[in-house]
């Protein structure tokens, strides 16, 4: 019981969009786990429409990703971590990577991975085609995980849209490469949100207390030019 109570031990459970898993919350989850090794990590991926009501319903204790101004709420509590841009992404060894400036009309003859039709980025995403005066492919693949997408872009010779820092990250791997595209869009920040009036169990705010860490580590990361 003391363990729970000071976070040592107990379950923290977090619901989280794919542009917060791979670095800040990988991250801060490390970190966790070298402050309180006993204390369990139950992550459910999925976006704001899904988790949100799990997270009313006191089925999730908080909720990391970007931070929807659509979705704000009286009896949410929403504080922004940093600023997350995206890029475009190939397969390592594909023709689109291997070329020093592609252009988005190369991205529009190939096929595209892409947001789903009800994310707000899908539709920002599509009108950079548009602003362009091209359309997106008509061979689309749709999904917001980051494993479909790094999937898809090598088995189809796709071409897809991630988080910078995940995307850095992934290339390091061997993942994928960054394509020099320019994108213009305007996104929300990535940060937390938790219930107003909730009660967090001492393992979530802990955990609270590292994603802030390694958020302010991302953006010293990103003003020197590292990832």
């Amino acid at each position: 019981i003391d363990a729970a109570a000071s976070g040592a031990a107990g379950k923290t459970r977090v619901g989280a969009m794919a542009v917060a898993l791979p670095v800040l919350l990988a991250r801060a989850v490390h970190a966790l786990k070298l402050r309180s090794a006993r204390a369990t990590v139950l992550i459910e991926e999925g976006d704001l429409t899904h988790l949100l009501p799990k997270l009313r319903l006191g089925e999730l204790d908080l909720f990391v990703g970007r931070l929807e101004p659509g979705y704000a709420a009286p009896d949410l509590h929403a504080e922004a971590l940093f600023e997350e841009p995206m890029v475009v992404v190939a397969a390592p060894g594909s023709d689109v990577a291997g070329r020093s400036a592609p252009g988005w009309a190369d991205l529009a003859a190939l096929p595209c991975v892409m947001p789903p039709p009800w994310a707000s980025l899908r539709v920002k995403l599509e009108q950079q085609f548009h602003h362009r005066g091209l359309q997106p492919s008509s061979d689309l693949m749709e999904t917001s995980s980051y494993l479909s997408t790094l999937t898809f872009i090598r088995e189809r010779n796709a071409v897809g849209f991630l988080a910078k820092s995940a995307a850095r990250s992934f290339e390091r791997q061997g993942l994928c490469r960054i394509l020099d595209v320019p994108l213009d869009l305007a996104l929300p920040p990535v940060g937390i949100i938790t219930l107003r009036e909730a009660r967090l169990p001492a393992a979530s705010a802990h955990l609270i207390e590292c994603l802030k860490n390694e958020a302010t580590a991302l953006m010293a990361d990103a003003a020197n030019g590292a990832g």
